[in-house]
């Protein structure tokens, strides 16, 4: 009978200091084996944590959980530490820097900048590692053997030859996802396009697929302060589970997670069924050993982003008075796109009408001009009949209201907030505002549990 899969669960109670959350990292390690055998002398260590956004803990990982990793590596006799990240395409493309003007190229900001900015950059080379944002590392072209929605990516050649690869994910809920655990993070190492165009329905397989590239050799999960409800940005809201988890199997580790989550059948995961059935680790909790706390103790009862505990249509149609939604066969993500697009033309007084999916069946005559129509979607723009006439003239006016793409994601929103600032129903003052209060309100939580971190804002 072959050995079960072995996962830590280490709990500790707030205020947690730095050596507290240093010992419960090398305590989690200690538990399913240590790093003795796993790393040797001369090693160079490659770790890849999840930092989505310039926001701390819950929207990133601790700086100290990094450090503290970085540290214990050092300490086994690794010769270099190199931490690796790519950052959320939102952030990267859309996300407004509240230090630079809101419209065109200036948006975003850039993974080294983030891990700077969140004092990673100084942590880690305090203990001993280095720092690289994905769009500067070396990349190479591999084809993913066995991949079913991923075949051929561009993947950092740093990962591909380090001796000891380690995760360390955040323990956060994810619109798209359910959740974002151990195999979601490795999405942070693909290149720009290959994260943005990932966000369709075959997107649990195509997460599981990047896996198949290189599994890591270690994970170790920060669920020291977790999110829950609309994750994984902005839209969660932060929980104290006081939790580092640790396993060499990270569908394992995943399944554990999810579990302590409140998630009663970790399977409905998509990302732990499918990396079981394709054979990454174990997701069958039968099959797991948790050692350290038990998952009733470690245990909370996190809430869902709403489009899993509801129908997603109950969000999407018939909810905004001032909006006509013509909506055909669409997919679940353009249904979730168009949730986003109506959040902000709500905000308009002004009636609209959104376009959306395969053939959607549009009167003779919408109750709003061509200024007021939007096509999201490439599915919506190659309609043809009826809105293939209402198209033709929309681009003869020079109205350029198509938000395109499959999937219609950061650059529809990008567009749409441009046009509306253009067409003065939005003013750049007012997304620069509500990125400082979304900033501030994390800046301010995560100081109450680190009063020695401040950002590093240029």
């Amino acid at each position: 009978m072959s050995e079960k899969a072995r996962v830590a669960i280490v709990r500790g109670e707030f205020p947690l200091s730095t050596a507290q959350i240093e010992g419960m990292v090398e305590r989690s390690l200690d538990l399913i084996g240590g790093l003795a055998g796993r790393i040797a002398r001369g090693d160079h260590v490659v770790i890849k944590p999840n930092l989505f956004a310039p926001y701390p803990p819950p929207v990133s990982v601790d700086r100290r959980v990094i450090a503290a990793t970085v540290r214990l590596a050092r300490e086994a006799g690794a010769a270099k530490v190199t931490v690796i990240e790519g950052v959320s395409v939102g952030t990267l493309m859309k996300r407004v820097n509240p230090e630079r003007s809101v419209c065109g190229a200036s948006r975003g900001y850039g993974s080294a900048e983030v891990m700077k900015m969140l004092g990673v950059k100084k942590a880690v080379e305090d203990a001993g590692g280095e720092v690289l944002g994905v769009e500067d590392a070396e990349k190479v072209l591999v084809d993913i053997e066995g991949g079913m929605a991923l075949h051929r990516v561009f993947y950092p050649k740093v990962v591909l030859e380090a001796d000891c690869f380690i995760n360390i994910p955040a323990m956060k809920t994810h619109t798209m996802t359910m959740v974002t655990l151990g195999l979601k993070n490795l999405q942070g190492l693909l290149d720009e396009k290959g994260r943005y165009f990932a966000h369709r329905d075959d997107l649990d397989q195509h997460m599981v697929d990047i896996g198949k590239i290189r599994l890591p050799d270690l994970t170790i999960l920060d669920g020291l302060i977790a999110m829950e409800g609309m994750g994984a940005g902005e839209g969660g809201s932060p929980v104290e589970m006081g939790l580092i988890l640790a396993s060499s199997d990270p569908v394992a580790l995943d399944c554990v997670a999810s579990q302590c989550m409140g998630i009663e059948n970790p399977l409905v995961v998509g990302t732990t069924r499918i990396a079981n059935h394709d054979g990454l680790g174990c997701g069958n909790p039968f099959l797991i050993e948790v050692a350290g706390t038990g998952i009733q103790q470690a245990r909370k009862k996190l809430t869902l982003p709403i489009n899993y505990t509801q129908p997603l249509e109950s969000i999407v149609s018939g909810v905004y008075p001032n909006i006509d939604l013509y909506i055909g066969g669409a997919c679940q993500t353009c249904w979730l796109m168009a949730a986003m697009v109506e959040a902000s033309l709500s905000k308009v007084p002004e009636r609209f009408s959104l376009i959306v999916g395969i053939d959607p069946k549009v009167p003779p005559k919408l109750r709003t001009d061509l200024e007021h129509t939007f096509f999201l979607g490439e599915c919506a723009l190659a309609a043809t009949g009826e809105l293939r006439e209402i198209r033709n003239e929309m681009q003869l006016k020079g109205i350029d209201h198509f938000l395109g793409g499959c999937p219609p994601y950061e650059q529809a929103l990008v567009k749409l907030e441009d046009v509306l600032i253009a067409r003065g129903s939005l003013k750049e003052e007012d997304l620069i505002h509500k990125a400082v209060e979304h900033r501030e309100r994390f800046f301010d939580y995560y100081r109450s549990h680190d009063s020695t971190w401040e950002p590093e804002i240029s």
